[in-house]
């Protein structure tokens, strides 16, 4: 059984709920047609900051914004992660929200078996009672995509499967791409189910390795791209598509701090157990790790709003002044010289800068 057979899933797309567009080349190069981008990072990064400035290799992992598009008129998500991917097979794990109801929050550990059972590892494990990686209330997935690269010549690998409710599904090896040299180009083509991925590891700027000095995560035009058809998404045509993504180690049991949408500033790797720690085994291997415990939302949508624009307060980059961003404020409390929490510059963080976020409160504008 094919993934694409699911076809018979998916109900007849509506063109009136999103936009069209020429199809966008996916080459890992930002492409003016994605819009504004629906995540930004705010933390440094504590997979190893990229430095080297070349197409085929990193010498470290970030995640620095990120940008979402429904072609409806071609039947594609487009996905565009600014930012570089590590050459030595650390994972880019990508779960998508595109079925109302449906999915799982909490990931189970009787799925599709990808990448050496990396799916399933990071589920949970009832015969010994530990928890799988939990997601945030808002989200529960539907999709799964895995992407890696590393080798010598430097080549990306990709997995897909459904993430069904009950368990079970399809999942799938998709290929790989090779890099046309240094400073060449990759292209994964697959025929089978219609996906593409590319990577562009240029970037050098983004967010640093400094947590006194993390940088922004704004303004990176290369990174990670990718095309998949509607139909693997069983999307209803009209439903928001939401999107939960971070670098994992090379075994899919330890969860950097680059996750889109970002943790708060200043966190550190989630790894196994949700404090930097790593537990290993199989399942539960990232039973601590629970993003509906965390402030802000670790996901973005194709609805949702635009980030990377000045917003006073929003200090989780969520698009909005809320809980999550009065609770990284308190979480700083005391003296705190030069800290984005410190709003109003007072040299500590405290009952003002609490204030200051209360007061703006809403929406970004």
């Amino acid at each position: 059984m094919k993934l694409a057979l699911i076809a018979s899933l998916a109900a007849p797309v509506m063109i009136c709920c999103a936009s069209t567009l020429g199809q966008i080349t996916i080459d890992g190069t930002l492409d003016g047609d994605y819009g504004n981008p629906k995540a930004a990072q705010v933390v440094h990064t504590g997979f190893g900051n990229a430095t080297d400035g070349v197409n085929s290799y990193a010498n470290g992992s970030e995640l620095d914004s990120a940008y979402v598009k429904i072609d409806v008129a071609n039947g594609f998500l487009y996905v565009f992660m600014a930012g570089n991917l590590e050459s030595n097979f650390n994972k880019l794990d990508i779960f998508i929200d595109s079925v109302p109801g449906e999915g799982q929050n909490e990931l189970r550990s009787d799925n599709a078996d990808i990448d050496y059972n990396g799916l399933n590892k990071m589920g949970r494990d009832d015969v010994n009672g530990y928890a799988g990686l939990k997601f945030d209330a808002g989200f529960a997935a539907d999709f799964c995509l895995m992407t890696t690269l590393g080798g010598d010549p430097v080549t990306q690998y990709a997995n897909i499967a459904q993430v069904l409710t009950s368990g079970g599904g399809v999942g799938a090896y998709i290929g790989n791409g090779t890099f046309s040299g240094p400073t060449g180009l990759n292209l994964l083509d697959d025929q089978v189910y219609g996906c593409q991925l590319s990577i562009n590891n240029s970037n050098a700027g983004g967010v640093s390795g400094d947590s006194a000095n993390p940088g922004s995560g704004c303004g990176v035009l290369t990174g990670i791209e990718m095309k998949i058809p509607l139909v693997l998404l069983a999307w209803d045509g009209s439903s928001d598509i939401k999107v939960c993504a971070f670098i994992n180690g090379n075994g899919h049991d330890y969860v950097s701090n680059q996750v889109l949408g970002s943790l708060p500033m200043s966190s550190g790797n989630l790894g196994g157990d949700g404090m930097g720690g790593y537990i290993g085994g199989f399942p539960g291997a990232l039973r601590g790790v629970n993003f509906a415990a965390i402030p802000g939302d670790q996901y973005f949508s194709a609805f949702g709003p635009d980030a990377c624009g000045f917003c006073f307060g929003d200090l989780d980059g969520s698009g909005e002044v809320d809980s999550g961003d009065v609770g990284i404020v308190l979480l700083d409390t005391g003296p705190c010289a030069g800290c984005p929490t410190d709003l109003d510059g007072s040299g500590e963080v405290d009952s003002g800068d609490v204030g200051l976020t209360l007061l703006s409160s809403g929406p970004c504008q």
